[in-house]
């Protein structure tokens, strides 16, 4: 098989009809291979995998890749620069909430549509970065397929498997980004680690690190580095609860600590201290997202945990 033109190329990509654009990076490698993708930003203020995509783009070199990497640090690259509240802001819409797409739909469904077209089906494998939101702490974990075809979820746990978090969890969703890439075919995963609207060097490092295991393990970076395989805690499920209404939110846990069936794990008070709302847990696990503002709003995400049986 004959080698490739290696070339690394940034360039803003806009989406048709709409005022949208996002960058970019394709490093091209010298060798052939798979077409990897390796996305953050879906989320405007998730911060972590876009610092951490940069320094990847920056590093990476045709040398080292086989086949096609394709790096977007900032898919709402509009939201990022508003620092809109995780949704696009053209129209307000939550991108991950936008599949499948429609060529004639809003502002945001156009940009799913076009993401659908030119990156998932462009795409052997896909990696999502995320973070928790502005008002959310996270422990670091990581999502595999759990409801597309049994080949395209095997491939995404075995990807999960080579980064390095203490919870890997099995996923039912079928319309974000990463879900949806998967009920195309296409295995993904979505990792998430940091958040508060804030960025550590720390944690950008260690996505670093996990981006290159993965890419590693899939033959797309050869650099002298054997991947290594890590030995995680599967979950088969979780459970990701909204807030019933309005008020004043007293979580009981931190996030990483073990939940038990019926534990109190948290509160929602009025503005006069009076108890409105009390949260158990429904079953054994290991909390993995919180809301922790004060403040929190009917309808919008409070809690979510792994459980260790469904």
């Amino acid at each position: 098989m004959q080698g490739m033109d290696g070339k690394k190329i940034r360039r803003f990509v806009s989406v048709p009809g709409t005022v949208v654009s996002y960058p970019e990076t394709v490093i091209t490698g010298n060798h052939p291979g798979k077409t990897i993708t390796v996305s953050a930003g879906v989320h405007s203020r998730e911060y972590v995998g876009m610092e951490a995509l940069l320094r990847l783009a920056s590093e990476l070199e045709p040398s080292q890749i086989h086949g096609k990497l394709r790096l977007i640090p900032a898919i709402n690259y509009n939201g990022l620069i508003a620092r809109s509240a995780d949704v696009c802001p053209e129209d307000g819409i939550n991108l991950n909430r936008a599949f499948p797409g429609d060529d004639s739909g809003t502002s945001t469904k156009r940009l799913a549509a076009h993401l659908e077209r030119e990156v998932i089906a462009e795409s052997d494998v896909i990696i999502d970065l995320h973070s928790g939101g502005f008002c959310e702490e996270l422990t670091p974990h990581v999502y595999f397929h759990g409801a597309c075809k049994p080949e395209v979820n095997k491939v995404s746990e075995e990807l999960a498997s080579y980064v390095n978090v203490s919870c890997v969890v099995r996923s039912t969703a079928k319309n974000g980004f990463y879900s949806y890439a998967g009920q195309l075919g296409v295995p993904a995963i979505l990792l998430e680690r940091g958040g508060r609207g804030i960025w550590t060097e720390e944690e950008v490092l260690a996505d670093v690190m996990d981006v290159k295991n993965i890419l590693r393990f899939s033959g797309a970076l050869q650099d002298g580095m054997a991947p290594e395989r890590r030995k995680p805690h599967v979950f088969p499920g979780g459970i990701y609860e909204d807030a019933p209404i309005s008020g004043l939110w007293y979580p009981k846990k931190r996030v990483g600590e073990k939940v038990t069936c019926g534990e109190e794990l948290g509160q929602i008070r009025d503005v006069f201290g009076q108890l409105l709302y009390s949260y158990a847990a429904k079953g054994d696990g290991v909390l993995l997202y919180q809301t922790v503002s004060l403040g929190i709003e009917k309808n919008r995400p409070m809690i979510a945990y792994a459980i260790t049986e469904e």
